[in-house]
C-alpha cells in the first residue's frame, strides 16, 4: 500500500514492508546523474521498492567507463543504506557511460542500462548542473524535484525536459523521439510531468540558465509505471477537490505556520495528508525576514493528483538588520564640521526606525565612550558639528528595526580642516596707534636732547692766552 504526502508541492512516500525470499533483485535502481565539478560525477538513485528487491538490499555496484574505451570497465560497490554516489578525479570534457546493479546476499540483479554523461569543460564558463535531481514515477506522470545548482547566482531560471527512449533491434543504441522543453522559474524546485504513457523508458532532463549560456543538465533515465490490470478492477477514486480555508501566520522571523485545511465538500481525511504533522499545521522554516510569501496546499489521492488550493499571501516577522548600511561617506566642510551621508542597509530585514553614528577622535577608545548621534529613519545625511579643527576623527554608522541594532559598518576615517588665520581689526589698530606713540616719544625725547645740548655750547666763556697774558 502506498500512500502520497503533499504539501506546497513537498512529497514523500511512506511504503508498507512487505516479507520475500531473499533472491536477486529483478529489477535495477533507477538513475540519475549530475556533474559539479570537471573532475566528479555525482550518481543519485532512488531504493528499491520490497517489489523488486526480493530481499535486504546489502549493496550497490556502479560501473563506468570512457566511450573512447568501453573495453576498461571500472566498478566500485556501496553500501545498501546509500542513495547517492560521487566518483572522483575524473578527466574534464570527458563523455563517460556508467550503470548501476542493486545486489542481495544472493548476488546481484541486472544492472540498468548504460547512461551517458560528459564531464565539464575546465575551460568554459558553465553554470553547473542542479543537484540532488530525483523523479517519482507513476504510470503516466514523473513528479520531479531539485535542488538548486552550486553557482545559483548566476542563474536566470530552469529548463526541462522529457523525451521517450525507445530501444532499437540493432547494436546502435537507442532513438530518442521528439523533446518537449518546459521553462521555468529561478525559484521552482520540482515539475510535475504528465501525459506520459505507461511502461516506456524515458529521459529527463534539468538545467538552469541565463540570459547568456544555458548550464549543464542532470540527467534522470527510467520507466514510467505499469498501467494496473483491468482484473479486478478497483473502484474508481476520484481526484481529491482544491483544499479550502487556508490559514497562515507568520511564527517569527523566519518562518510561518501553515495551517491545515481540509477539501472543501468532502469529510474523508485520508485523502489529504500533511508532511511530518501529526496535527492539522506545519512550520515552514529557513524563510527570510520581513518578506512576503505566497503558499498553497495540494491534496493528493492513492495515486491520483489534486489541484493546487488558491494561493493565499503571509508576511514574516521583521528582525535586526543583518547587514550595516552601505556606502559610508565622510566630507569635512570646515574646520569643526563633517558632513555624514549613508544608504540604507542591503538587508533591513524590517522598516528602519534610526539610524546611529558613533565618532571619536582616539580609535583605541572603548566604544560606550564614543560620542552618539540618533537620526530617523527615513535620514540619509547629517552634518556634525562642533568638532576639533585638524583632528583625525573615526565613525562608523548602524542602523535599528523596532527589533533591535544592527552590525555597524566598518569605521572610515577623515581629517577637519585647519582653523584659517583672522586679523583682529581692532588689535592691530592698537599696535599701529602705540607704534606711532613711541615713535612720536622718541623724537620728542631726541629733540629735547638737541636743545639742551645746543644752549650749554652757547653758554661758555672761552679764555686766550697770548704770552701767557690773559686777552
Amino acid at each position: 500500500m502506498r500512500r502520497t504526502y503533499t504539501i506546497l508541492g513537498m512529497w514523500f512516500y511512506c511504503l508498507s514492508p512487505f516479507s520475500f525470499p531473499s533472491a536477486v533483485p529483478s529489477a535495477p535502481p533507477q538513475l540519475s546523474i549530475a556533474s559539479t565539478s570537471p573532475t566528479d560525477i555525482r550518481l543519485m538513485w532512488h531504493p528499491l521498492s520490497s517489489q523488486y528487491s526480493r530481499g535486504a538490499v546489502t549493496r550497490y555496484r556502479i560501473e563506468y567507463s570512457t566511450l573512447d574505451q568501453v573495453d576498461s570497465v571500472f566498478s566500485v560497490e556501496v553500501g545498501g543504506n546509500e542513495t547517492q554516489f560521487t566518483l572522483r578525479e575524473l578527466q574534464p570534457n570527458q563523455a563517460y557511460r556508467l550503470r548501476i546493479a542493486a545486489g542481495t546476499g544472493v548476488g546481484f540483479g541486472v544492472p540498468s542500462e548504460w547512461v551517458q554523461h560528459r564531464t565539464l569543460n575546465v575551460t568554459r564558463l558553465l553554470i553547473f548542473a542542479p543537484t540532488e535531481l530525483k523523479v517519482r514515477a507513476r504510470a503516466n506522470t514523473f513528479n520531479v524535484t531539485w535542488h538548486p545548482s552550486p553557482n545559483h547566482t548566476l542563474v536566470s531560471g530552469y529548463k526541462i525536459s522529457c523525451q521517450e527512449v525507445e530501444a532499437e533491434d540493432s547494436a546502435n543504441g537507442e532513438r530518442t523521439t521528439q523533446t518537449h522543453t518546459i521553462r521555468l522559474r529561478k525559484k521552482a524546485r520540482y515539475h510535475l510531468l504528465t501525459g506520459l504513457v505507461s511502461d516506456r523508458q524515458y529521459e529527463v532532463r534539468v538545467w538552469a540558465f541565463n540570459k547568456q549560456i544555458e548550464g549543464a543538465a542532470a540527467v534522470w533515465k527510467g520507466r514510467t509505471d505499469k498501467a494496473p490490470g483491468r482484473t479486478p478492477s478497483p473502484p474508481m477514486r476520484p481526484p481529491p477537490l482544491r483544499p479550502s480555508s487556508i490559514q497562515a501566520t507568520a511564527n517569527s522571523s523566519t518562518s510561518i505556520w501553515l495551517l491545515r485545511c481540509s477539501p472543501a465538500g468532502t469529510t474523508n481525511a485520508s485523502l489529504v495528508s500533511y508532511h511530518t504533522s501529526i496535527g492539522q499545521e506545519i512550520l515552514i522554516d529557513s524563510l527570510k525576514p520581513f518578506t512576503r510569501y505566497e503558499l498553497a496546499v495540494q491534496s493528493n489521492g492513492m495515486d491520483v493528483v489534486g489541484p493546487f488550493s488558491l494561493t493565499m499571501e503571509e508576511s514574516t516577522l521583521s528582525d535586526r538588520p543583518s547587514t550595516p548600511p552601505e556606502d559610508l561617506q565622510l566630507s569635512a566642510l570646515d574646520s569643526s564640521s563633517v558632513l555624514v551621508s549613508w544608504r540604507p542597509p542591503l538587508e533591513p530585514n524590517g522598516i528602519i526606525v534610526n539610524y546611529r553614528i558613533l565618532y571619536s577622535g582616539n580609535l583605541s577608545q572603548p566604544e560606550h565612550l564614543w560620542k552618539n548621534l540618533s537620526q530617523e529613519g527615513v535620514i540619509t545625511s547629517v552634518e556634525i558639528q562642533g568638532l576639533s579643527s585638524g583632528t583625525h576623527y573615526f565613525f562608523k554608522l548602524g542602523a535599528s528595526t523596532e527589533v533591535g541594532p544592527g552590525p555597524y559598518s566598518p569605521v572610515k576615517d577623515v581629517h577637519t580642516l585647519l582653523q584659517p588665520y583672522e586679523l583682529d581689526i581692532h588689535a592691530v589698530t592698537g599696535i599701529i596707534v602705540g607704534v606711532c606713540l613711541g615713535l612720536i616719544c622718541i623724537l620728542l625725547c631726541m629733540c629735547l636732547s638737541f636743545r639742551n645740548s645746543k644752549s650749554r655750547y652757547g653758554n661758555t666763556t672761552y679764555c686766550i692766552y697770548d704770552n701767557y697774558q690773559l686777552v
